[in-house]
């Protein structure tokens, strides 16, 4: 089975939807162009899933464990990706997107 998102992954999407959703409500009623919408939405939850992707991967978050017979170390670090791409590197394409999309609206 092949699994496309690791821990809390799939929470790229989902901050990508809510924040882009919410941008573009407000903007509606205030009256600002249609066109900056989902491009400021985007580029607002690159920002959100950076800050929530640094705080799940921290490397704060690592557990040792110790194996009683051998002594050796095994290190459990927390993995939260979504297709293979860690969740603050997601950050880098939904704004990279919302910039594509912020120029588009501006021709």
């Amino acid at each position: 089975m092949i699994v496309i998102w690791k821990g809390w992954g799939l929470l790229v999407l989902v901050i990508a939807l809510v924040v882009s959703l919410a941008t573009m409500m407000l903007l509606a009623t205030l009256g600002v162009a249609h066109g900056f919408g989902p491009a400021l939405g985007a580029i607002l939850s690159a920002v959100a899933i950076w800050v929530v992707g640094n705080k799940l991967n921290s490397p704060l978050k690592n557990r040792v464990l110790v194996d009683q017979n051998t002594g050796a170390e095994v290190i459990l670090k927390p993995e939260h990706s979504l297709f293979f791409i860690k969740m603050q590197y997601w950050a880098f394409i939904v704004g990279a997107f919302g910039l594509f999309m912020l120029a588009g609206a501006f021709s």
